[in-house]
């Protein structure tokens, strides 16, 4: 499975895409709720094949995979 590059902006990236606004536009930015650098490292380091790390960002559920895919709900 391929890694995701860069996992914050593809974050960023679908909560905007979801909500319909410019990722540069969202209050607070990501790296105020989560540890960008620890989920970085989380999803590009992991040896564990069936991780998955869930938060709430902007009143969103976030999702992702092992395999780098983002879920927003």
């Amino acid at each position: 499975m391929t890694k995701l590059k860069n996992p914050v902006s593809r974050i960023v990236d679908a909560v905007a895409e979801e909500e319909g606004s410019e990722p540069v536009t969202l209050e607070p930015p990501l790296a105020e709720v989560v540890d960008s650098d620890a989920l970085e490292t989380l999803i590009k380091d992991s040896t564990i094949s069936d991780i998955e790390i869930r938060f709430t960002y902007r009143g969103h559920d976030v999702v992702v995979d092992e395999s780098g895919r983002v879920h927003v709900d």
